[in-house]
């Protein structure tokens, strides 16, 4: 019961939060855009061009039950026009978690909250859940999937969700949003094409993720993914999946920079499987900038993996 009053207290943050949002937007300058994944910033900043100043809250996995906004930007989140989050009510609750620490040493009107702008309205979702036999979800995943953005054909309906969200708060400017989020649009369709066309000989190949966002991925053609949870955003033993990659006769094992180690060592010792890690946000690519660097990367770790 605490947990979901928890849940509802974060979701009732939020709609407090919107109801006097739309009066205050920043006056003059660029709109501070806290953003709650690099993936999604990188989006935000095509979208916004030179009306944002954007800046990241969350690094790591957004499933972890200690998740907070990183120090280092708390205080530029009390002073930010807009949220740009994944409408998962993890990020909402760490957001306003943090907002009410920092509220006590920093009281700010609330005309002067931020403008929530979710890019999940829209976007197709995979493991859309069915009830349990005591008609329970678990709310996390709720709506499916959480990590929704790793479709890269999701990203059209993010980047028109955050462009709608930026003209709300700068009308004179919608023109300029709406043309970027179009121009993202016809440039991220491009790039998908490019994609399927390198991953389409990899067709036949199976491939295990223990991080099970990448099951968005495999949407848009290419290997079959696959990924194995007890829990919701909870790993299995090591052993488990072990046992588990070799039922299926995997053939790659794709394994995450914030990935125990001990489960690669799991792997490697206990399967034939190829065992590559592959980051699942451009914060862990060095050098990467935009969203599309994510999918780049990824291709060519599994064409990579294919010949060996």
């Amino acid at each position: 019961m605490k947990n979901k009053n928890h849940w509802i207290i974060a979701v009732a943050a939020v709609v407090s939060v919107l109801v006097g949002a739309k009066a205050w937007c920043g006056q003059g300058g660029k709109l501070s855009v806290a953003v709650t994944e690099p993936d999604i910033e990188a989006i935000v900043k095509v979208v916004g061009g030179d009306q944002v100043d954007t800046f990241t809250l969350f690094k790591g996995c957004i499933l972890r039950k200690d998740l907070m906004v990183e120090s280092a930007v708390r205080g530029r989140l009390l002073k930010a026009d807009a949220v740009v989050w994944t409408g998962f009510f993890n990020e909402s609750a760490a957001i306003h978690d943090s907002v009410r620490l920092l509220d006590k040493a920093e009281a700010r009107p609330m005309k002067q909250r931020p403008v929530w702008i979710n890019v999940s309205l829209g976007a197709k979702r995979v493991n859309v859940p069915m009830s349990t036999c005591d008609a329970y979800v678990e709310i996390s995943f709720m709506y499916g999937n959480p990590f929704f953005w790793l479709n890269p054909a999701n990203a059209p309906v993010m980047a028109r969700n955050v462009a709608e969200g930026l003209a709300e708060m700068r009308p004179d400017k919608k023109a300029y949003f709406l043309a970027n989020a179009e121009a993202f649009d016809r440039q991220i369709k491009a790039d998908i094409s490019r994609w399927q066309a390198a991953l389409k000989p990899l067709s036949g190949l199976r491939v295990f993720t223990a991080q099970c966002g990448w099951q968005n991925f495999s949407q848009i053609g290419g290997p079959t993914f696959a990924a194995c949870t007890e829990k919701p955003g909870e790993l299995p033993s090591p052993q488990t999946l072990v046992e588990h990659v070799k039922k299926m006769k995997v053939q790659v094992v794709i394994v995450d920079p914030n990935t125990p180690p001990e489960y690669g060592r799991a792997f490697r010792a206990g399967t034939k499987a190829k065992v590559i890690e592959v980051p699942s946000s451009i914060e862990d690519i060095p050098g990467a900038k935009t969203y599309q660097a994510l999918f780049d990367n990824m291709v060519k770790a599994l064409k990579d993996a294919a010949k060996t």
